[in-house]
């Protein structure tokens, strides 16, 4: 069983490594799509208050069941989304927004899923 102290660091590192996911992504992107280094590193800027938004949303809507998890999730990337792309300007490539946001709702259903109990091996199998 895991303690408390290590649930709660796997939690802070499933959030670094989303806001990660994020900066690393959203770069590539942009840069894949077309826009400079500056602009790039502008569309990263840009949506890096979106991805904590989203963070905080999902943790608010972690205590709700996931027949009504899953489309206010949906509802939280959309609006981060068109906010995004309002506040973006002329030089926002509109195609390596959307496609931002749909890996991030990949990665938000990744971080969803159910994990295993870790073996370790001061706890492993006895053999009799």
């Amino acid at each position: 069983m895991a303690t408390r102290s290590e649930q709660l660091a796997d939690y802070i590192a499933e959030r670094l490594e989303f806001i990660t996911f994020l900066a690393c992504s959203s770069a590539l992107l942009a840069l894949l799509f077309g826009m400079n280094g500056q602009q790039a590193l502008a569309f990263t800027a840009l949506n890096l208050p979106f991805g904590l938004a989203i963070l905080l949303g999902s943790a608010l809507l972690a205590p709700l069941p996931y027949h009504w998890r899953l489309p206010l999730t949906t509802v939280l990337l959309l609006t981060c989304a068109l906010a995004s792309l309002n506040l973006g300007g002329q030089w926002l490539e509109p195609l390596a927004l959307w496609s931002l946001y749909g890996l991030l709702g990949l990665e938000l259903l990744w971080q969803a899923r159910h994990h295993k109990p870790v073996i370790r091996a001061d706890e492993g199998p006895q053999l009799r």
